[in-house]
């Protein structure tokens, strides 16, 4: 059962600070702390899924929520932020010993003496679970997001970049959309989407660079006779230095306090490596935004993936002094929707919390490279957060199978690919013309097998992230085992919640078939999947 709790009134300080008495609310012990980070970058991959404290005084913080509690009494107290409407929220759980003493609540971008700050959850239960998972859904119903029905079908598709990066052609291109078409009955994808590349410099989207000749209606026509739909990558929210835009309008951009237009380092090659934020705050943006999604869909695209857009949250000086970086991302990002409110938005690189109820899909991962240790790292950052899977899909980036252009062992694929199951999100970069069949096999995987209602088992390490996972396959109990070690990864069958030990288990991702004996041991660097027949 959770508890709400009410909050005290704020404390002063330079920005909103509110200090949460918890003294006495948890019982005296190594605690467990879940910390989050806001954006798709996890910052505690390589340290700990959570934290065990002693007899140091310390000091936890966490983007937007925060859980603290005792794994053995099972008492946990749950602080989260339920809206990202002006400000991003960031928590600090302070221990005195091992006593947790308050929680401090910051929301950097809201003056203290705001009559309305942003929404403030309190929970309190006896699963740190159970607690994230009804957060999740408050804060679906507190930004009005759509609620994404655990029953929808997975999301298919192909993107450029992986396998290609930034020299791919027009030719590239329009070769996999042809083996695509082909083998739909192995990887029916929907969307395809035309990567980094296409268009001059960054902040001209809709100007075409020569090195793809042909228009991109065309393109977008073809992709779409082939039965699938046209998508393409944008950074909305920016220009270079370079582009045409930034030459016409540099009164578009946020600016410095003398004036000048912000210019960030960004990862382009030269010209486009000099960043600048378009201002949101401004309705000739707005519109210009609008312009360029709605030449888009008329072209014939109706999926945007837009990157970069934790840039737009930088500090500066805006058109509206009343706006926040939050409130103007969030005015950006309503635009593009009513551009283009039939076509699937998906946002990277961006904050978590203001993309609610905005976006379609976000990516909770950082960018995959083709080796074990980034595909794990995906996995690691996706299925931390499986509490916000209700928010939008949550894609954890692309599912990489393929025996070349990388170092990939057929575990590291089924790891890659059991991201994509258990999330419904499956975009790939493999080339379906040159991918061995083994391991065109363990891709397609992806498509025959969707876990649901997924969720960590209740006890874990503090000095490892978890590698169990349960849910349910075809509405049958069921659980994702991912080994990121040297060694096999043993669990007892009767350790395992929701499932009978004395039921017939079957593993049905590396195809090992039914698993008798009281053990489940998955292989070193290896992912399975096993379901309760």
């Amino acid at each position: 059962m959770s508890i709400p709790t009410p909050l005290p009134a704020p404390v002063p300080s330079r920005c909103h600070t509110r200090v949460l008495p918890v003294l006495g609310l948890l019982p005296e012990g190594s605690f467990f702390i879940y910390r989050n980070a806001g954006t798709m970058n996890q910052r505690t991959v390589g340290e700990r899924f959570y934290t065990a404290f002693s007899a140091y005084n310390s000091e936890v913080v966490s983007d937007d929520v925060i859980v603290v509690g005792h794994l053995g009494t099972r008492k946990f107290l749950l602080v989260g932020a339920l809206t990202a409407r002006r400000s991003l929220t960031h928590l600090s759980a302070v221990f005195r010993g091992r006593v947790l003493s308050e929680i401090r609540i910051v929301q950097p971008q809201i003056a203290d003496d705001d009559p309305a700050p942003e929404e403030i959850l309190v929970l309190r239960g006896d699963d740190w679970r159970a607690l994230l998972s009804e957060y999740g859904r408050a804060v679906a119903r507190a930004m009005r997001a759509v609620p994404r029905d655990g029953a929808r079908p997975s999301v298919f598709g192909y993107c450029t970049w992986y396998y290609y990066y930034a020299d791919v052609t027009e030719r590239d291109l329009l070769e996999n959309v042809d083996t695509l078409a082909a083998r739909r009955d192995v990887f029916p994808a929907r969307y395809v989407q035309i990567d980094d590349g296409y268009q001059t410099f960054q902040g001209d989207w809709n100007d075409q660079d020569a090195s793809w000749p042909t228009p991109l209606r065309d393109i977008a026509a073809r992709i779409r006779s082939k039965g699938m739909e046209a998508g393409i990558w944008t950074m909305p929210f920016h220009a270079s230095t370079a582009s045409r835009v930034f030459r016409e309008h540099p009164e578009w951009f946020v600016r410095d306090n003398s004036g000048n237009p912000l210019v960030a380092q960004g990862w382009s090659p030269p010209p486009d490596d000099k960043w600048v934020t378009l201002d949101t705050s401004r309705e000739d943006v707005l519109e210009h935004l609008r312009t360029i999604f709605r030449t888009f869909r008329e072209w014939g695209f109706t999926y945007f993936k837009m990157d970069g857009l934790g840039f737009a949250l930088v500090d500066g000086v805006r058109h509206d002094p009343a706006a926040t970086p939050v409130s103007a991302f969030r005015q950006g990002l309503q635009a593009i929707r009513e551009a283009v409110p039939d076509s699937f938005l998906l946002g990277c690189s961006q904050h978590f919390l203001p993309c609610v109820g905005l976006c379609d899909g976000v990516r909770f991962s950082d960018d995959t490279q083709a080796r074990s240790g980034s595909i794990v790292a995906a996995v690691q950052c996706t299925l931390n957060r499986f509490w916000m899977f209700p928010w939008y899909e949550a894609d954890p980036d692309v599912l990489i199978a393929r025996q070349d252009r990388g170092d990939v062992t057929p575990g590291d694929a089924r790891i890659s690919v059991l991201g994509g199951i258990l999330t419904g999100f499956c975009l790939t970069s493999d080339n379906l013309a040159t991918i061995a069949p083994e391991r065109l096999g363990i891709l397609a995987k992806a498509v025959s097998l969707r876990m649901r209602d997924v969720r960590p088992l209740y006890d874990v390490s503090p000095f490892e992230w978890p590698r169990l996972f349960l849910g349910t396959v075809d509405g049958r109990p069921a659980c994702a085992l991912v080994n990121y070690g040297d060694a096999f990864y043993e669990v007892r069958k009767a350790d395992i919640e929701g499932m009978d030990p004395a039921g017939s288990f079957e593993e049905v991702l590396a195809d090992a078939g039914p698993i008798g004996g009281d053990t489940i041991r998955v292989p070193a660097h290896d992912g399975w999947l096993v379901v309760q027949r």
